[in-house]
């Protein structure tokens, strides 16, 4: 996904007004839908970019078109572009380096999170996941220098002025290999593969 000037996350309890809002943003803005869709638990995601005006129009324009309806949303000018290759659902590696996972309670307060700590702290993306298999929630994992991932953490942290979406955080500063491994394919379940894990027991 190219970089964006700005982006808009925005998280629907209804899947037809979902849809609904999704066509209204654009109809009303020259922007575009980067991602959109029905997530868990039941929930649709509207993902859009452009220029800052367009997608602030645009947001507005959501938030009018989904009222009552919208549980979270996001207006996001100038992007890290570290964020937007994790939603578009580019990984990086860990390389042995700490850990640090972040969740949310819904998806637009971990991207908020995310590009928060990324800006203030020399960290990598090492995963943003948005729903689908977490019940809904958001989740972070950045890596990198212990004393980096730990500012990441507070700064995202802070960032949430809704600390009720906030559901838990943790830092490891010396993950196990296999530990590692398995975050660098998938912090998912069902796309793990044991088997593929150096040294490791089937």
């Amino acid at each position: 996904m190219k970089q964006q000037p700005a982006i808009a996350v925005m998280e629907l309890n209804s899947i037809p007004r979902g849809i609904f809002t999704g066509d209204a943003m654009v109809k009303n803005s020259p922007v575009s839908i980067l991602r959109s869709g029905t997530v868990h638990n039941g929930k649709y995601l509207i993902l859009v970019g452009g220029s800052v005006a367009s997608v602030e129009e645009a947001y507005r324009t959501g938030l009018t078109a989904g009222e009552g309806f919208v549980t979270d949303s996001l207006f996001l000018p100038d992007p890290h572009m570290s964020v937007v290759n994790a939603l578009s659902g580019k990984r990086e590696t860990c390389s042995g380096q700490s850990i640090a996972t972040i969740e949310t309670l819904t998806v637009p307060a971990a991207v908020k999170a995310a590009d928060a700590g990324i800006k203030g702290a020399e960290v990598r993306i090492l995963e943003i996941r948005m729903a689908d298999d977490l019940g809904g929630k958001g989740l972070i994992i950045f890596t990198g220098k212990l004393e980096e991932v730990e500012t990441a953490v507070k700064i995202s942290v802070d960032v949430l002025s809704e600390k009720e979406t906030l559901l838990d955080t943790s830092i490891i500063p010396r993950p196990e290999e296999e530990t590692g491994g398995q975050l660098n394919r998938s912090s998912s379940f069902r796309e793990s593969d044991p088997r593929s894990l150096e040294g490791g027991e089937v």
